[in-house]
């Protein structure tokens, strides 16, 4: 019975060193760094393929990232809240620095909600993208 007694502590004593906030819900999506390398490949992942289902002619880059989220499941899903802007430059374009036009009204700006999963075999895939009509 001290046994047991011992064993019920020590498990509630390590639990206890994790507040529920700092993992987040079990399964579920937690904040991510923005300057971590996977969040920034999954994010530019998301982008290219963005750019290739768009009618426009012109790219369109990120502006700026609202949130940044990742989960551990069969391999990795990241979730990304960003605001899009336009670039003066073609997709069929050779430019390597588009950067988002500075007025407004040039920028369009825009909301996307994208959802990249990476496998752990290194497979990726856009599962998911919430934008406006562009």
């Amino acid at each position: 019975m001290i046994g047991k007694t011992l064993l019920i502590i020590a498990v509630f004593t390590v639990c206890a060193d994790f507040p529920v906030g700092m993992a987040g819900m079990v399964g579920g999506f937690s904040d991510a760094n923005v300057t971590d390398q996977g969040v920034q490949d999954a994010l530019q992942f998301a982008v290219v393929k963005h750019n290739e289902r768009t009618n426009d002619i012109f790219l369109s880059q990120v502006a700026r990232v609202i949130s940044a989220q990742k989960q551990v499941v069969s391999g990795m899903n990241y979730k990304f809240v960003v605001q899009m802007g336009k670039t003066a430059c073609r997709k069929t374009g050779v430019e390597t620095n588009c950067p988002i036009h500075d007025d407004q009204l040039s920028a369009k700006p825009y909301q996307c909600t994208f959802v990249v999963y990476k496998h752990w075999s290194g497979t990726i895939s856009l599962t998911s993208e919430t934008c406006p009509l562009v």
